[in-house]
């Protein structure tokens, strides 16, 4: 950074002068500046902002005072650490100041020096100065710069910063050794003229030398010694020696006088072992050559840091002997090694030589070659090796040119105190760490002390390194020169050499070099540093071993040199395109119960671009665990693998991996059963289960040994040793238990143990279609078996678990339906299941199959993903929970039973699972059946209704029709016609949704008030019910919407469409009238609480959601957190009916208070029963036509046709039922009160038998009952529904139990079940359904409800002791016989034409009629009810009897009839009706009219004449009505009741069949009657007196007329000498 700014140079002298001004004097501040002035001369200015400018005024200071006083003889060195309090500056650094007189080589020395020493220079300034000096060395004046003169001296100033030393010491030795180099550049200096002068002497010797030399030798040495001189070599020194033998080698004497230069200061004080040679040296000096060249043992410290050359010229007597030796020590001059070395002499007859010895032509390719290596040569190999070596080295160099490979060439130099190297590198593999190696192996092998090189890069594909090594002539050592460049190769051969040969080892030469090619930066150098090659080879395999399969693979593996007794291990992920998160590896590790303690991850990249990472993790195993790395590569590993890939989950169960050695798909068995244990409320959490676990591995070790005994082993053992096996097992675990301490834990141990065994089917061991294990399980529990369950406890249950997806799927019975629905509820779906499941068994009264219902619940939903890709989520879910059901589903093929493969089976066979979309829409049972097909489910596309081929409930709009009905019904008793008159709505939904939407469009008299969905809230406070029907349906028809879709334009005043997530919302003042609110302003929380409270007609509710509990229900109870705010009361409720389309609106207790106060309402599963009752007829036509169709008689596609054509039909047939059951709630209710004991007494006995758990369904107590009593009200309509459905529940199954569905008349009842064309075309089919007798139960179980009553059954087996299915047979001939459907359906013809009360009137006395004469069937017929036959012989007479009765009926009994039927038509019933229902009790009597007629063999037409004279002269009707008009205070007198009417009806065919027996009679009736009664006159006159007491009476008294009865009995005894009382 700058310290200060200066616009140029001389703006930086001006701020410097200004900062001396205030340190020196005014006088000598010019002198100061010239001299700053050239002391900073040729620094840049960036490079002096860097420092501060005070600094820099401290160091110019520094530096004057040292000028001030100075000896030209001596060098002045001052080298110190500059600081504030001793100096007045500062600087990091430490600073060297030297002065001497100007002298060549200063700096470069002085640099030199520094560098050898090891210090940085920071800053370099120097300055020549021009002063005068005084005597004493005083500075008298500096001149400009350059100034030459007299008296004018040159002095060199050198100002350095170097890294900064803090030891004094350290000081001290570098200021001396400095001051030395400077005295070694004076000696040099001084003696360069005097050593060039030498030169000029030997010159002359040469040609004085008695030693023959060849004329051309003398004249090239010559030639060189002239060319030295000529600045090519600079003298350092010069000496003169001989050489003297001695044992083993000799020593050399110096001549002290010749010594120039350096050697003055080199040669001082040499010891003995210093002048000492070997005794190859010995002979090499002896050697007659006139000159040689060689190195110097010290490198320079004069000029360049180099070993000097020594340049000798022998004297050499005649005889050839050298006398002495002449040597000069210098260095080249830098030209030398640039000139060519053709112009060198002496060097350039060696190249001449070598040419000459090679034949190579020099203008070809070798010749070249040759030239070129020769010109590159290092000059210290030309000057000093002989030409034969020269010779043989440069044509090797020459040979090896351009091929890619490592040569090696070695000299020693002639002392022995070098050896000099030349080594060629590929130039692709060279670098400092290669030379490194290279130098290293060499000073290794040649016990080098020191080693200086140079690296020479040209065009060539080879570097070449020169290697100058010093070593000791002593150590005498023979190397192999091919040996040491074997050595030289190999520790070259990188890292990536040893990779890429055992790449090619290993995966073969062709696959090899692919992928070397296919990873060309191969691995990073941090990999390198850590791992060997062959690690790298095993890494690569892995890396391709992954696949879109195998994304990942990891391998354990135990550092080279860990000591042992450590716990450390390591491990290597290998993972492609995107590294490993650290914070998803790590929580994974550490709950596999491995400590990390760090990771390195390693990228690799493929030629096209793909990236691959390995991840290196060091960990320990946490406490307590017992590492084997074998078992752990192989268990470990798979987990690992597995919890990344999300096939199994991260939490604390994987540490079972470690502790109790379990592989990953035990754990997550164990996992998978702990999460159920969430499910059904056991209480602990499943951190607490998986360390209970954890803390008992061998329980759960023996845990999955006998799921895997139960379910695998089973396989291959006989049932009795299966046991035995279990039973050992289990004792095991039941010992093992009996040592827990912590009695939680024991508890959640059992209940491991309790559901593995209530487990009766798991697809644990299926594989798929490739054989690969299951990625989802799936378990058939015996949910009976499994204890604290929470109620009510269905027949069978499947868990599917995945980390993906959980569901369950609860069933009631072998054969049961229910949607699917997808929960969003992760803590307890199970829960929002069981509610569910609740309302589908009632709701499934009405259709074939009892209840069932699922739940799957997605558990990796992508976060903040959008519509499509949740759903698509969502989808993938539902298909692994639908493939979950059915793989453990036993399936039917040609009529047998096929059970699921690989599937052990603990219970019986159970063929029959369908399910639905709850909330769905077709493409959802589109999948589930896509799914049943591919299974080859028998089922086929019958197994999810509603789909593409199916009947879409959304198109049809049944569930909302359905529910409409019951609205129409309540808003007709109360005197509305929904479709005709307008009322107010208010809704909860919204037109996109089905039920709400289709519910919306029922009819186009609605005022919508008011609706909301989750989004926004829709109001419209005086709406046109035309215009907004229009609306409403545009909306509807759009792919989807939402209220903000609305037109807002055709909205009433005082409307709008508002946000749920508004802060607060105006309420104007039509919202305020219309609502009846008060405030002006409402959060969006509070205005629907309004709304739900709003005096309207109609509260619909198509949403999801419960929004009505009672007022002694906590929200707590209801379930549903979302809505806690703005839920009502079933007491606040002001609108007059709740119409339920959607599930769980209200509470059953919110509806019943809402129905105490007097609201119209039924339930949930009464109103929305038409989307499962849909449903279950197209899975029974379904059923039937696949049949059909496998038979070949029809095609797939028209049996499509077949299904779409009969939509309306299915319509229909559901509606009806909705109808039906409505119509039997209101006939219900209407009676409540006055019935109340019959409900008792049908709660009682369903009770008893464990049908019914009056809590659950919120049914009142018989205290509660009997509070209401006392304020004169029954049950409501919501609790009538309950037992409507259970009614129904319970006979379909009795019936399903008993032979009624074998009969073959009353299997005609399941014609009803389908549509009439299907009948007409398929009834032969139709018999042969494989629900026949399920369908057949169903029917008549309906029927016979819907019509006779809930408590029939139950008030007909009290008082005939028959069983249900004889009273259900009984009820058939009755209904056919008297054709009660068609009378049923003229009263119902008449909705709107007379009102509700009337109508409900009627249907009351054919429901008398109805139970009174099943209750005559069952008696009279108690043993041999024969449907069929009845029905053939009682329908006829009954037809023909019954247009007569204005002909039998005589006197009181006809007036009395006329009288009722007249009243009838006023009212507005149709003529033929009002006759028939005004007669139904002497519709009634015509039963024994007409075995009296079988018994006497009279015409019944007769019979009928006298039966009825026999009444009206007994007064028989009045008598038979007062019985009837009895109240009844408990079932006793109910009973005694049904009794005394039983026996008048006896009593008065008895009479009857005496008087038609009577011989010699009158024929005339009356006649006959008056003839009999004359013949037991005193009978005849007791009876009478009887009537008359019994008119007179006060009260009713059973006593009274039990002693009647008695009279009548005598009577009719006294006629029947004959007779015996049936």
């Amino acid at each position: 950074m700058a310290f200060f700014t200066a616009a140029s140079k001389a703006d930086f002298q001006h701020q410097l002068q200004a900062a001396l001004a205030q340190h020196i004097s005014e006088q000598a501040l010019p002198q100061v500046a010239l001299f700053a002035e050239q002391f900073f001369g040729i620094i840049s200015l960036d490079e002096l902002t860097q420092r501060r400018l005070s600094d820099l005024a401290g160091c110019t200071l520094s530096a004057w005072r040292l000028l001030e006083r100075f000896d030209h003889t001596e060098s002045q060195v001052r080298v110190y650490n500059p600081d504030y309090e001793r100096h007045g500056w500062q600087s990091t650094h430490t600073a060297v100041e030297v002065l001497h007189h100007d002298l060549p080589f200063l700096v470069d020395s002085v640099r030199t020096e520094l560098n050898r020493r090891g210090y940085s220079i920071h800053t370099l300034q120097t300055t020549v100065l021009s002063v005068r000096r005084g005597s004493k060395g005083e500075l008298l004046e500096i001149l400009p710069k350059g100034t030459q003169g007299e008296g004018i001296q040159q002095e060199s100033l050198m100002y350095l910063e170097i890294d900064r030393c803090a030891n004094a010491a350290e000081l001290n030795v570098l200021s001396k050794e400095l001051e030395q180099v400077l005295g070694e550049v004076r000696v040099a200096v001084a003696d360069f003229e005097p050593m060039k002068a030498k030169v000029q002497q030997l010159l002359e010797s040469i040609d004085a030398s008695p030693f023959g030399i060849d004329g051309e030798e003398k004249a090239e040495i010559k030639n060189f010694l002239e060319w030295l001189v000529g600045n090519h070599f600079t003298f350092l020194g010069y000496e003169e020696f001989v050489v003297r033998d001695e044992a083993d080698g000799g020593h050399i004497e110096y001549d002290a006088s010749s010594f120039l230069g350096l050697t003055k200061l080199l040669r001082a004080g040499l010891t003995a072992d210093d002048l000492r040679i070997e005794d190859y040296a010995v002979s090499y000096l002896r050697e007659p050559t006139v000159l040689s060249f060689a190195k110097a043992a010290h490198p320079s410290r004069v000029h360049r840091p180099a070993y000097p050359d020594y340049v000798s010229i022998r004297q050499i007597d005649a005889d050839g002997k050298v006398v002495k030796e002449c040597r000069f020590m210098g260095l080249y001059t830098s030209s030398v090694y640039g000139e060519s070395v053709r112009v060198i002499p002496y060097i350039r007859r060696k190249v001449a030589e070598i040419e000459r010895r090679s034949g190579f032509q020099a203008k070809a390719h070798l010749g070249k070659e040759l030239a070129q290596v020769v010109e590159v040569l290092p000059r210290d190999d030309l000057f000093q090796t002989p030409v034969d070596e020269l010779f043989s080295t440069v044509m090797s160099i020459v040979q090896i040119q351009e091929r890619n490979k490592i040569r090696v060439f070695l000299r020693k130099d002639p002392y022995g105190r070098f050896c000099y190297c030349l080594a060629y590198v590929p130039r692709d593999i060279y670098s400092t760490e290669v030379r490194q190696k290279i130098q290293q192996v060499l000073m290794d092998r040649l016990k080098a002390s020191d080693c200086e090189f140079w690296t020479f890069f040209s065009e060539s594909v080879l570097a070449r390194v020169q290697l100058i090594l010093r070593v000791d002539p002593k150590n005498r050592l023979d190397i192999d020169p091919l040996q040491l460049e074997k050595e030289v190769v190999q520790a070259c051969r990188s890292w990536q050499d040893d990779y890429s040969s055992l790449v090619v080892e290993s995966f073969g030469e062709a696959h090899g070099t692919n992928v070397l090619a296919d990873f060309p930066k191969g691995f990073p150098a941090g990999y390198r540093e850590r791992f060997a090659a062959h690690s790298a080879v095993v890494d690569m395999q892995h890396l391709l071993s992954l696949t879109e399969a195998n994304p990942l693979v990891m391998s354990f593996y135990q550092p080279l040199g860990q000591v042992s007794g450590q716990r450390e291990l390591h491990c290597k992920l290998y993972h492609a395109d995107t590294p490993l998160a650290l914070s998803d590896v790590l929580p994974i590790l550490e709950n596999l119960g491995l400590r990390v303690l760090g990771e390195f991850p390693y990228r690799l990249r493929h030629a096209n671009g793909r990236e691959f990472w390995i991840h290196d993790f060091a960990f320990i195993a946490a406490e307590g665990v017992n590492l084997d790395i074998q078992q752990l590569n192989d268990t470990l590993q798979d987990a690992f693998v597995h919890i990344v890939h999300g096939d199994a989950e991260n939490d604390a169960f994987n540490r079972l991996v470690l502790t109790a050695g379990l592989p990953w798909r035990d754990v997550a068995l164990l996992r998978a059963y702990a999460r159920y244990l969430k499910q059904i409320r056991l209480g602990f959490d499943l951190g607490y289960i998986a360390s209970t676990l954890n803390n008992h591995t061998d329980i759960a070790r023996e845990l999955t040994r006998l799921f895997k005994t139960r379910f695998y082993l089973a396989r291959k053992l006989n049932a009795d040793d299966l046991e035995d096996k279990q039973q050992r097992l289990e004792q095991a675990i039941l010992t093992a238990l009996d040592d827990v301490q912590v009695l939680n834990e024991d508890r959640i141990l059992r209940r491991y143990l309790d559901l593995i065994k209530a487990t009766l089917r798991t697809n644990f061991y299926q594989t798929d279609a490739n054989g690969q294990n299951k990625s989802y399980f799936s378990f058939k529990f015996d949910p009976r078996a499994i204890p604290e369950l929470p109620k009510p406890v269905p027949k069978f249950e499947i868990f599917v678990y995945s980390p993906r997806v959980e569901g369950v799927h609860l069933r009631f019975g072998n054969v049961a339906r229910g949607g699917l629905r997808w929960s969003d509820r992760e803590e307890d779906f199970r829960t929002e299941v069981l509610g569910l499941v609740k309302a589908q068994q009632v709701k499934n009264s009405v259709i074939v199959p009892v209840g069932a219902k699922g739940g799957f619940l997605p558990r990796r939903l992508p976060l903040g993903g959008s519509r499509d890709e949740i759903a698509a989520e969502g989808i993938a879910c539902y298909r692994i929970f639908i493939s979950g059901l059915l793989d453990i589903t036993d399936n039917l093929k040609d009529g047998a039973l096929v059970p699921p493969a690989n599937v052990v089976r603990h219970d019986g066979d159970d063929p029959y699972l369908v399910v639905a979309a709850d909330k769905g829409t077709a493409t959802f049972s589109d999948i589930a059946n896509g799914i049943a097909i591919d299974y080859g489910f028998w089922l086929g596309d019958a197994f999810a209704s509603g789909g593409s081929a199916g009947y879409d409930h959304k198109k049809m709009g049944i569930t909302a029709k359905g529910a409409w009905v019951g609205v129409q019904r309540h808003f007709r008793e109360r005197g509305i016609n929904v479709q005709e008159d307008s009322i107010t709505v208010v809704g909860i939904g919204d037109m996109a949704g089905d039920v709400f939407g289709n519910g919306l469009l029922m009819s186009d008299k609605l005022q919508l008030v008011a609706a909301f969905n989750h989004l926004h809230i829709f109001i419209d406070p005086n709406p046109n019910p035309a215009t907004s029907f229009v609306e409403r349906q545009r909306m509807f028809e759009l792919p989807r919407s939402a209220w903000s879709d609305y037109d807002t334009s055709i909205m009433s005043e005082g409307g709008g469409i508002f946000s749920r997530s508004a802060k607060s919302i105006a309420i104007s003042p039509q919202m305020k009238e219309r609502f009846d609110i008060q405030a002006d302003k409402l959060t969006p929380t509070e205005l629907l609480n309004a709304l739900l409270k709003a005096p309207v007609d109609l509260l619909w509710n198509g949403g999801i959601g419960t929004y009505v509990k009672a007022s002694t229900e906590s929200h707590a109870d209801v379930g549903d957190k979302a809505n806690d705010a703005l839920r009502v009361n079933g007491n606040e409720l002001r609108c007059k009916v709740v119409g339920e389309g959607g599930n769980l609106g209200m509470t059953q207790l919110g509806r019943v208070e809402f129905g105490l106060n007097g609201g119209g309402s039924n339930t949930d599963f009464i109103d929305n029963a038409g989307g499962v009752d849909c449903s279950d007829h197209e899975v029974n036509i379904k059923i039937l036509l696949n049949e059909v169709v496998q038979a070949g008689d029809m095609t797939d596609k028209q049996r499509n046709q077949l299904l779409a054509s009969m939509t309306d039909e299915v319509g229909s047939l559901v509606l009806g039922n909705n109808y039906k059951q409505t119509q039997a709630l209101s006939l219900a209710a209407r009676r409540a009160y006055e019935r109340a004991a019959e409900y008792k007494r049908l709660m009682s006995d369903l009770e008893s038998r464990g049908k019914l758990d009056r809590a659950i369904e919120y049914l009142p107590t018989e205290e509660q009952l009997t509070e209401r009593a006392s304020a004169g009200k029954g049950l409501t309509r919501p609790e009538l529904s309950v037992l409507i459905s259970y009614s129904k529940i319970d006979l379909k199954e009795a019936l399903l139990k008993s032979l009624v569905p074998d009969d073959e008349y009353l299997t005609r009842d399941m014609e009803t079940a389908f549509p009439p064309s299907l009948v007409a075309k398929f009834g032969e089919a139709m018999r042969r359904h494989r629900l026949k007798r399920e369908i057949v139960s169903t029917q008549i179980a309906n029927d016979l409800v819907n019509h006779m009553g809930i408590t029939f059954v139950q008030r007909l087996k009290e008082s005939t002791g028959m069983s249900p299915a004889n009273v259900a047979g009984a009820y058939v001939i009755v209904r056919d016989i008297f054709h009660l459907p068609h009378w049923f359906r003229q009263i119902e013809a008449l909705d709107h034409q007379v009102s509700a009360d009337v109508q409900l009137e009627l249907m009351d006395e054919l429901m008398r009629l109805g139970r009174r004469a099943t209750r005559w069937f069952l008696r009279s017929r108690r043993n041999e009810q024969d449907a069929g036959r009845d029905t053939a012989h009682f329908g006829p007479h009954l037809a023909a009897l019954g247009l007569k009765l204005d002909e039998l009926l005589e006197g009181p009994t006809r007036e009395g009839w006329q009288t009722r039927y007249q009243a009838y038509t006023e009212a507005g019933v149709p003529e033929l009706l009002a006759r028939m229902v005004a007669g139904t009790t002497h519709l009634y009597t015509l039963l024994p009219i007409i075995e009296a007629a079988d018994v006497t063999g009279h015409d019944a037409a007769e019979v009928a004449k006298a039966y009825f004279a026999v009444g009206s002269a007994l007064d028989l009707p009045w008598y038979l009505q007062q019985i009837s008009d009895l109240p009844v205070a408990n079932n006793w007198q109910a009973q005694a009741r049904e009794a005394f009417r039983d026996d008048v009806d006896w009593q008065q065919r008895a009479i009857t069949i005496s008087v038609l027996q009577m011989a010699d009679a009158p024929q005339d009736m009356e006649a006959r009657v008056a003839l009999w009664l004359e013949q037991h006159q005193d009978m005849a006159d007791r009876w009478r007196a009887m009537m008359v007491e019994i008119r007179a009476a006060v009260g009713t008294d059973y006593a009274m007329y039990a002693v009647a009865n008695r009279e009548l009995l005598d009577l009719a005894l006294s006629g029947q000498s004959g007779l015996q009382p049936a």
